[in-house]
């Protein structure tokens, strides 16, 4: 039986930026310069990274951005922050179900510490997971070659005998690297169960109802 391993964001958990920032009244310009300042900057990526500090990320955004740096403290306040990620409908059923049939399941996940710790409670899946590596915890990133022979070490996990699934074709260029068969997840759900099919033998059509 394979072993299976799944990023979260756009895999598990919607990052839903853009709708998060409309919900917090920002639109226009406004909310095109605050996304650039903010969630398209590539210091997002140091939040995952967990080198830096979140305090230190934040305060050079402000720098780099000060005509936001107010709408970033807004959206840097905890009661805020927790709304940028919810997980899919479907993604605690496929994950308990999956676990259920006796499948191993892990998570590799560029994810930062501070959104994890808000939003544990509500991903639920993360409940029937055997275990993984968080980027913010190894200081590791995805698509580095490191991670991925992190998470095989740390979870005893036979690269011929697994499969991954993330939205980004450089993450599984990474994973392909390291042995595991990669399935690159471009339509949600319904990417996952046709790897789940191709690469596994295994059908859900309980699931097809999430389509």
């Amino acid at each position: 039986m394979k072993t299976l391993i799944f990023d979260l964001g756009m895999v598990l958990i919607h990052f839903r930026w853009r709708e998060f920032l409309t919900d917090m009244g920002y639109e226009g310009e406004r909310k095109d310069g605050l996304a650039k300042a903010m969630f398209q900057n590539p210091l997002w990526q140091e939040f995952d990274r967990g080198v830096m500090g979140d305090a230190n990320v934040i305060a050079e955004m402000k720098k780099e951005s000060p005509q936001y740096a107010e709408d970033i403290d807004r959206i840097w306040q905890k009661e805020n922050f927790c709304n940028v990620c919810h997980p899919f409908a479907y993604s605690e059923e496929l994950i308990r179900t999956l676990h259920e049939m006796g499948y191993k399941i892990y998570i590799l996940s560029n994810y930062g510490e501070t959104l994890l710790g808000l939003n544990r409670e509500k991903y639920t899946f993360l409940n029937y997971v055997d275990g993984g590596v968080f980027s913010y915890a190894v200081k590791q990133m995805k698509p580095d070659d490191v991670i991925y022979q992190t998470l095989i070490e740390k979870c005893g996990i036979e690269p011929e005998n697994a499969v991954f699934f993330d939205d980004l074709e450089a993450n599984c260029e990474g994973a392909r690297r390291a042995g595991i068969t990669a399935v690159q997840v471009t339509d949600g759900l319904a990417s996952i169960l046709q790897g789940l099919k191709e690469e596994c033998g295994v059908e859900l059509p309980q699931m097809e109802k999430y389509l």
